[in-house]
């Protein structure tokens, strides 16, 4: 089964994807780190271009319940999930020439392949085919608790206010980007996690699962 799930930045959309593609025993594309991953090149090297980001040394490789991505052979991780590289993955997804490359670096990966692909344009760019499309979301208040707490458990000093205030303009710019715009695709089932707890969610999700194998 192929499965596309998309949302906003802390809506929790990662942590089901995740427990999703254990669950199933399926891999787990998580496109947003790739996302991420270009915007720590971009912001280290300090350029946009898009052929001078693709040329770089970059792996991506899915496993169930993992995404990893390298740049010259190192593995990142911890690095990709500061604001600021948040803030230029933002950036570079309203460049439709970096869209495009980076959506066919996704399909080559993809293939015909069973997967989780999670992200925020997954359902309709990504795997517009995918045999179940959820969008998951939160209220904005939530969500900036959640990047909050786990922003804090990553030993960052950030303040609670401000980072409500980058999600609330980070909504803004993915919503009305001219390329591919943050919204529920047609199709899509869409669940709020506000309140719910990740199992909740997940046991929502695979009773979907369930009622498509059996073609209801």
């Amino acid at each position: 089964m192929r499965i596309a799930i998309d949302g906003p930045a802390g809506s929790g959309k990662s942590t089901i994807a995740r427990m999703l593609s254990e669950r199933l025993g399926i891999p787990y594309l998580n496109t947003g780190m790739v996302y991420r991953l270009f915007a720590y090149i971009a912001m280290t090297k300090g350029t946009t271009h898009v052929d001078s980001l693709f040329n770089e040394k970059i792996q991506v490789r899915v496993d169930v319940g993992k995404t990893e991505v390298f740049w010259e052979g190192v593995k990142l991780e911890e690095e990709l999930r500061t604001e600021e590289v948040g803030q230029w993955a933002s950036l570079l997804a309203q460049d439709p020439t970096f869209r495009k490359a980076i959506n066919q670096l996704f399909w080559s990966i993809i293939g015909s392949s069973q997967m989780v692909v999670e992200g925020r344009d997954a359902s309709t760019h990504i795997i517009p085919d995918a045999d179940l499309k959820i969008f998951i979301t939160a209220s904005p208040e939530e969500r900036a608790r959640r990047r909050y707490i786990q922003l804090m458990e990553q030993g960052l000093k950030v303040d609670y206010h401000e980072v409500l205030k980058n999600l609330l303009e980070r909504d803004e710019r993915d919503a009305r980007r001219k390329v591919a715009p943050l919204k529920p695709t047609e199709g899509a089932l869409i669940i709020d996690t506000t309140g719910k707890t990740p199992e909740e969610v997940l046991q929502e999700i695979l009773h979907l699962v369930a009622s498509k194998e059996r073609g209801y």
